[in-house]
Protein backbone atom coordinates (compact mmCIF):
# COMPACT_ATOMS: atom_id res chain seq x y z
CA UNK A 1 0.00 0.00 0.00
CA UNK A 2 1.27 3.74 -1.13
CA UNK A 3 2.43 5.80 2.20
CA UNK A 4 0.10 7.78 3.68
CA UNK A 5 0.78 11.74 3.39
CA UNK A 6 -0.37 14.37 5.69
CA UNK A 7 -1.66 17.67 4.42
CA UNK A 8 -1.32 20.66 6.31
CA UNK A 9 -3.96 23.31 6.24
CA UNK A 10 -3.46 25.91 8.89
CA UNK A 11 -6.83 27.97 8.23
CA UNK A 12 -7.44 31.88 9.37
CA UNK A 13 -10.39 33.79 7.84
CA UNK A 14 -9.35 32.13 4.43
CA UNK A 15 -13.37 31.67 3.26
CA UNK A 16 -12.87 33.73 -0.03
CA UNK A 17 -10.22 30.88 -1.66
CA UNK A 18 -10.95 28.05 0.68
CA UNK A 19 -13.35 26.05 -1.46
CA UNK A 20 -10.72 26.09 -4.45
CA UNK A 21 -7.48 25.24 -2.32
CA UNK A 22 -9.66 22.12 -0.99
CA UNK A 23 -11.06 21.11 -4.11
CA UNK A 24 -7.46 20.82 -5.88
CA UNK A 25 -6.33 18.44 -2.39
CA UNK A 26 -9.29 16.45 -3.22
CA UNK A 27 -8.77 16.27 -6.46
CA UNK A 28 -4.91 14.72 -6.39
CA UNK A 29 -4.40 11.44 -8.51
CA UNK A 30 -2.33 10.13 -5.20
CA UNK A 31 -5.45 8.92 -3.00
CA UNK A 32 -3.51 7.89 0.32
CA UNK A 33 -3.80 11.30 1.86
CA UNK A 34 -5.02 13.01 5.02
CA UNK A 35 -6.26 16.18 4.82
CA UNK A 36 -5.54 18.26 8.59
CA UNK A 37 -7.30 21.52 8.93
CA UNK A 38 -6.58 23.81 12.09
CA UNK A 39 -8.64 26.58 12.17
CA UNK A 40 -7.16 29.75 14.33
CA UNK A 41 -9.91 31.41 15.47
CA UNK A 42 -11.61 32.66 11.94
CA UNK A 43 -14.60 34.71 12.13
CA UNK A 44 -15.20 34.76 8.27
CA UNK A 45 -17.23 31.75 7.39
CA UNK A 46 -14.23 28.87 6.91
CA UNK A 47 -15.29 26.87 9.63
CA UNK A 48 -18.54 26.19 8.29
CA UNK A 49 -16.52 25.38 5.49
CA UNK A 50 -13.87 23.02 6.83
CA UNK A 51 -17.17 21.20 8.57
CA UNK A 52 -18.82 20.62 5.77
CA UNK A 53 -15.50 18.87 3.89
CA UNK A 54 -14.51 16.99 6.79
CA UNK A 55 -18.49 15.63 7.15
CA UNK A 56 -18.29 14.79 3.48
CA UNK A 57 -14.78 13.12 3.15
CA UNK A 58 -13.28 10.69 5.46
CA UNK A 59 -9.82 12.20 4.55
CA UNK A 60 -10.66 15.15 6.09
CA UNK A 61 -9.47 16.07 9.26
CA UNK A 62 -11.00 19.36 11.01
CA UNK A 63 -9.75 20.63 13.90
CA UNK A 64 -9.88 24.07 15.97
CA UNK A 65 -7.49 26.03 18.29
CA UNK A 66 -8.29 27.08 21.45
CA UNK A 67 -6.92 30.58 20.85
CA UNK A 68 -5.13 32.36 17.84
CA UNK A 69 -1.42 30.72 17.26
CA UNK A 70 -0.33 32.47 14.37
CA UNK A 71 0.55 30.89 11.06
CA UNK A 72 3.70 29.00 12.12
CA UNK A 73 2.35 27.88 15.55
CA UNK A 74 -0.55 26.72 13.62
CA UNK A 75 1.27 24.94 10.89
CA UNK A 76 2.95 23.23 13.97
CA UNK A 77 0.06 21.99 15.47
CA UNK A 78 -0.85 20.62 12.28
CA UNK A 79 2.05 18.93 11.98
CA UNK A 80 1.34 17.35 15.57
CA UNK A 81 -1.41 16.10 14.63
CA UNK A 82 0.02 14.18 11.20
CA UNK A 83 0.07 10.35 11.01
CA UNK A 84 1.61 10.39 7.61
CA UNK A 85 5.40 8.77 6.29
CA UNK A 86 5.65 12.17 4.14
CA UNK A 87 4.15 15.75 5.05
CA UNK A 88 2.92 18.15 2.46
CA UNK A 89 2.63 21.68 3.70
CA UNK A 90 -0.39 23.78 2.05
CA UNK A 91 -2.03 26.89 2.62
CA UNK A 92 -5.46 28.21 2.61
CA UNK A 93 -5.29 29.92 -0.65
CA UNK A 94 -2.98 27.81 -3.26
CA UNK A 95 -4.08 25.63 -5.25
CA UNK A 96 -2.37 22.12 -6.20
CA UNK A 97 -2.25 20.47 -9.83
CA UNK A 98 -3.21 16.92 -9.68
CA UNK A 99 -0.07 15.00 -9.85
CA UNK A 100 1.89 17.18 -7.36
CA UNK A 101 1.62 14.89 -4.40
CA UNK A 102 2.54 11.69 -6.33
CA UNK A 103 5.10 13.14 -7.81
CA UNK A 104 6.91 14.16 -5.23
CA UNK A 105 6.29 10.97 -3.29
CA UNK A 106 7.94 8.98 -6.35
CA UNK A 107 10.84 11.22 -5.19
CA UNK A 108 11.42 10.44 -2.01
CA UNK A 109 10.86 6.98 -1.80
CA UNK A 110 13.01 6.41 -4.51
CA UNK A 111 15.96 8.21 -3.29
CA UNK A 112 16.92 8.32 0.36
CA UNK A 113 19.47 11.06 0.03
CA UNK A 114 16.99 13.65 -0.55
CA UNK A 115 15.62 15.61 2.21
CA UNK A 116 13.31 18.27 0.36
CA UNK A 117 11.73 17.81 -2.60
CA UNK A 118 10.46 20.93 -4.33
CA UNK A 119 8.53 21.66 -7.29
CA UNK A 120 7.84 24.59 -9.80
CA UNK A 121 4.68 26.84 -9.42
CA UNK A 122 2.46 29.40 -10.36
CA UNK A 123 1.67 32.49 -9.10
CA UNK A 124 -2.16 33.33 -8.54
CA UNK A 125 -3.34 36.10 -8.53
CA UNK A 126 -6.79 37.10 -6.48
CA UNK A 127 -9.07 37.06 -9.96
CA UNK A 128 -7.92 33.75 -10.85
CA UNK A 129 -5.04 34.79 -13.14
CA UNK A 130 -2.36 32.40 -13.50
CA UNK A 131 1.79 33.11 -14.52
CA UNK A 132 4.49 30.94 -14.36
CA UNK A 133 6.68 31.91 -11.35
CA UNK A 134 10.15 32.04 -11.28
CA UNK A 135 12.36 29.31 -9.89
CA UNK A 136 15.40 26.78 -9.93
CA UNK A 137 14.77 25.64 -13.21
CA UNK A 138 16.94 22.93 -13.12
CA UNK A 139 15.63 19.29 -12.31
CA UNK A 140 17.35 17.04 -10.24
CA UNK A 141 19.54 16.87 -7.17
CA UNK A 142 21.32 19.65 -5.89
CA UNK A 143 23.19 19.77 -2.37
CA UNK A 144 21.28 20.89 0.14
CA UNK A 145 24.52 22.98 1.70
CA UNK A 146 25.11 25.03 -0.90
CA UNK A 147 21.55 25.95 -1.09
CA UNK A 148 21.27 27.30 1.94
CA UNK A 149 24.41 29.96 1.08
CA UNK A 150 22.85 30.93 -1.89
CA UNK A 151 19.94 32.07 -0.43
CA UNK A 152 21.74 34.09 2.51
CA UNK A 153 23.63 35.41 0.30
CA UNK A 154 20.65 36.42 -1.74
CA UNK A 155 18.59 37.66 1.05
CA UNK A 156 15.20 36.19 -0.50
CA UNK A 157 13.58 33.08 -0.26
CA UNK A 158 14.42 31.50 -4.12
CA UNK A 159 13.17 28.08 -2.77
CA UNK A 160 10.01 28.99 -2.47
CA UNK A 161 6.75 28.75 0.05
CA UNK A 162 5.26 25.80 1.90
CA UNK A 163 3.18 25.03 -0.78
CA UNK A 164 6.41 24.32 -3.34
CA UNK A 165 7.52 21.47 -0.55
CA UNK A 166 7.00 17.98 0.53
CA UNK A 167 9.33 15.93 3.04
CA UNK A 168 9.67 12.85 5.18
CA UNK A 169 7.95 13.29 9.01
CA UNK A 170 10.71 11.87 10.26
CA UNK A 171 12.88 14.75 9.55
CA UNK A 172 10.48 17.23 10.67
CA UNK A 173 12.12 18.06 14.25
CA UNK A 174 10.82 20.89 15.83
CA UNK A 175 8.87 22.24 13.20
CA UNK A 176 8.85 25.85 12.11
CA UNK A 177 10.35 28.00 14.37
CA UNK A 178 7.77 30.71 15.50
CA UNK A 179 10.19 33.42 15.99
CA UNK A 180 10.17 34.45 12.46
CA UNK A 181 7.30 36.37 11.20
CA UNK A 182 7.98 35.92 7.16
CA UNK A 183 10.80 33.39 6.41
CA UNK A 184 9.83 30.52 8.89
CA UNK A 185 9.54 28.38 5.94
CA UNK A 186 12.62 28.81 5.07
CA UNK A 187 14.77 28.53 7.93
CA UNK A 188 12.35 25.38 7.90
CA UNK A 189 13.50 24.57 4.42
CA UNK A 190 17.09 24.74 5.69
CA UNK A 191 17.36 22.61 8.82
CA UNK A 192 15.74 20.14 6.43
CA UNK A 193 18.77 20.67 3.90
CA UNK A 194 20.90 20.54 6.58
CA UNK A 195 19.60 16.88 6.87
CA UNK A 196 20.04 16.14 2.86
CA UNK A 197 19.74 17.25 -0.43
CA UNK A 198 17.46 18.79 -2.17
CA UNK A 199 15.07 17.54 -5.60
CA UNK A 200 13.69 19.84 -7.33
CA UNK A 201 10.88 19.50 -9.98
CA UNK A 202 11.29 21.31 -12.68
CA UNK A 203 7.68 21.41 -13.51
CA UNK A 204 4.74 23.66 -12.47
CA UNK A 205 2.79 21.44 -9.78
CA UNK A 206 1.65 24.07 -7.95
CA UNK A 207 -0.35 27.91 -7.75
CA UNK A 208 0.61 30.16 -5.31
CA UNK A 209 -1.77 33.25 -4.81
CA UNK A 210 -0.47 36.71 -4.02
CA UNK A 211 -3.43 38.82 -3.33
CA UNK A 212 -3.60 42.11 -0.75
CA UNK A 213 -4.80 40.33 1.49
CA UNK A 214 -1.87 37.37 1.86
CA UNK A 215 0.64 37.34 4.73
CA UNK A 216 3.44 37.92 2.13
CA UNK A 217 2.37 41.20 1.58
CA UNK A 218 1.99 42.26 4.91
CA UNK A 219 5.27 41.32 5.59
CA UNK A 220 6.95 43.17 3.36
CA UNK A 221 4.47 46.30 3.70
CA UNK A 222 5.74 45.95 7.68
CA UNK A 223 9.49 45.08 6.64
CA UNK A 224 8.83 41.97 8.74
CA UNK A 225 10.88 40.36 6.38
CA UNK A 226 14.00 42.58 6.84
CA UNK A 227 13.88 41.57 10.35
CA UNK A 228 13.74 37.80 9.95
CA UNK A 229 16.91 38.55 7.86
CA UNK A 230 18.89 39.66 10.59
CA UNK A 231 17.73 36.87 12.57
CA UNK A 232 18.21 34.11 9.60
CA UNK A 233 21.62 35.76 9.15
CA UNK A 234 22.30 35.55 12.70
CA UNK A 235 21.01 32.11 12.64
CA UNK A 236 23.51 30.26 10.01
CA UNK A 237 26.28 32.70 9.68
CA UNK A 238 28.72 29.87 9.77
CA UNK A 239 27.76 29.37 6.00
CA UNK A 240 28.42 32.75 5.02
CA UNK A 241 31.75 33.21 7.16
CA UNK A 242 32.65 30.11 5.28
CA UNK A 243 32.87 31.84 1.95
CA UNK A 244 34.55 34.82 3.60
CA UNK A 245 31.83 37.14 4.59
CA UNK A 246 32.03 39.07 7.94
CA UNK A 247 29.19 40.09 10.03
CA UNK A 248 29.68 43.45 9.53
CA UNK A 249 29.60 43.11 5.39
CA UNK A 250 26.78 41.42 6.02
CA UNK A 251 24.87 43.81 8.27
CA UNK A 252 25.20 46.62 5.78
CA UNK A 253 23.92 44.61 2.67
CA UNK A 254 20.59 43.75 4.46
CA UNK A 255 20.59 47.39 5.75
CA UNK A 256 21.11 48.37 2.05
CA UNK A 257 18.67 45.98 0.93
CA UNK A 258 15.85 47.38 3.65
CA UNK A 259 16.30 51.24 2.16
CA UNK A 260 15.58 50.01 -1.08
CA UNK A 261 12.60 48.31 -0.31
CA UNK A 262 11.61 51.07 1.90
CA UNK A 263 11.52 53.67 -0.93
CA UNK A 264 9.95 51.54 -3.45
CA UNK A 265 7.19 50.92 -0.44
CA UNK A 266 6.96 54.99 -0.04
CA UNK A 267 7.01 55.45 -4.27
CA UNK A 268 5.04 52.72 -5.31
CA UNK A 269 2.86 51.50 -2.78
CA UNK A 270 1.68 55.03 -0.90
CA UNK A 271 3.77 53.75 2.22
CA UNK A 272 2.83 56.90 4.91
CA UNK A 273 4.96 57.27 7.89
CA UNK A 274 2.85 55.95 10.12
CA UNK A 275 2.13 52.29 9.04
CA UNK A 276 6.09 51.88 8.30
CA UNK A 277 6.10 52.93 12.41
CA UNK A 278 3.39 50.82 13.24
CA UNK A 279 3.59 46.96 13.57
CA UNK A 280 -0.39 46.62 15.14
CA UNK A 281 -0.08 44.13 18.68
CA UNK A 282 -2.94 42.12 16.93
CA UNK A 283 -1.38 41.16 13.95
CA UNK A 284 1.84 39.64 15.50
CA UNK A 285 1.62 35.94 16.33
CA UNK A 286 0.10 35.25 19.86
CA UNK A 287 -1.24 38.79 20.33
CA UNK A 288 1.53 40.46 21.64
CA UNK A 289 5.47 41.55 20.04
CA UNK A 290 8.26 39.61 22.58
CA UNK A 291 11.47 40.66 21.52
CA UNK A 292 13.16 40.17 24.33
CA UNK A 293 15.22 36.92 23.14
CA UNK A 294 18.57 36.89 21.27
CA UNK A 295 19.08 40.36 19.61
CA UNK A 296 15.45 40.98 18.25
CA UNK A 297 14.42 43.90 19.99
CA UNK A 298 17.25 45.90 18.94
CA UNK A 299 17.76 44.76 15.11
CA UNK A 300 13.87 45.98 15.52
CA UNK A 301 14.54 49.30 16.37
CA UNK A 302 16.97 49.05 13.78
CA UNK A 303 14.59 48.97 10.94
CA UNK A 304 13.68 52.27 12.12
CA UNK A 305 17.29 53.66 11.43
CA UNK A 306 18.53 52.58 7.69
CA UNK A 307 20.86 54.59 5.90
CA UNK A 308 19.62 56.55 2.69
CA UNK A 309 18.41 54.29 0.08
CA UNK A 310 20.14 53.83 -2.50
CA UNK A 311 18.15 54.49 -5.56
CA UNK A 312 18.00 58.32 -4.00
CA UNK A 313 21.96 57.92 -3.98
CA UNK A 314 22.42 56.79 -7.54
CA UNK A 315 19.92 59.60 -8.34
CA UNK A 316 22.27 61.88 -6.66
CA UNK A 317 25.63 60.53 -8.39
CA UNK A 318 24.24 61.26 -12.20
CA UNK A 319 23.83 65.08 -11.20
CA UNK A 320 26.56 67.24 -11.78
CA UNK A 321 28.50 68.02 -8.57
CA UNK A 322 30.38 71.06 -10.46
CA UNK A 323 26.16 72.53 -11.11
CA UNK A 324 26.17 73.79 -7.48
CA UNK A 325 22.76 75.15 -7.77
CA UNK A 326 21.18 72.13 -9.45
CA UNK A 327 22.57 69.57 -6.82
CA UNK A 328 21.68 71.16 -3.94
CA UNK A 329 17.92 71.43 -5.70
CA UNK A 330 18.33 67.83 -5.59
CA UNK A 331 19.42 67.42 -2.34
CA UNK A 332 16.86 69.55 -0.73
CA UNK A 333 14.26 67.50 -2.72
CA UNK A 334 15.60 64.05 -1.14
CA UNK A 335 15.39 66.08 2.52
CA UNK A 336 11.52 66.85 2.08
CA UNK A 337 10.79 63.57 0.34
CA UNK A 338 8.48 61.33 2.15
CA UNK A 339 11.13 57.74 2.19
CA UNK A 340 13.88 60.18 3.67
CA UNK A 341 11.81 61.28 6.34
CA UNK A 342 10.79 57.77 6.90
CA UNK A 343 14.49 56.15 6.52
CA UNK A 344 15.81 59.53 8.17
CA UNK A 345 15.83 58.41 11.57
CA UNK A 346 17.38 55.08 10.91
CA UNK A 347 21.22 56.40 10.45
CA UNK A 348 22.20 56.44 13.95
CA UNK A 349 21.69 52.89 14.98
CA UNK A 350 24.28 51.18 12.66
CA UNK A 351 26.97 51.28 15.65
CA UNK A 352 24.54 49.13 17.67
CA UNK A 353 23.13 46.79 15.29
CA UNK A 354 27.04 46.28 13.98
CA UNK A 355 27.89 45.03 17.82
CA UNK A 356 24.75 42.98 17.95
CA UNK A 357 26.04 41.28 14.65
CA UNK A 358 29.67 40.73 16.80
CA UNK A 359 27.84 38.38 19.50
Amino acid sequence: MADLVSVLLPVFNGAAFLNQAVESLLAQSYRNLEIIAVDDGSTDGSVEILQTYAASDSRFRFFQNEENLGLFANYNRCMELAQGSYIKPFAQDDILYSDCISKACDILSSRPEVSLVLTGKDFLDQDGGIKPAPCLNREGILRGKDLITWSLILLDNRLGEPVVGMFRAKDKGYGYDTRYFHFGDLEFWFRLLERGDLYFINERLCAFRFHSGATTVFNHRHLRDILDGFRLGHQYFDYLSAIGETKEHFQKRLIEFAALQVDHLVREQGLDLDSVRRTPPETIPGGTLNLADDFAQVLFLSLRYLTPTLSELDHLKRCREKDHDNFQKEIDKIHASISWKVTAPLRAIRKPVKAIMKD
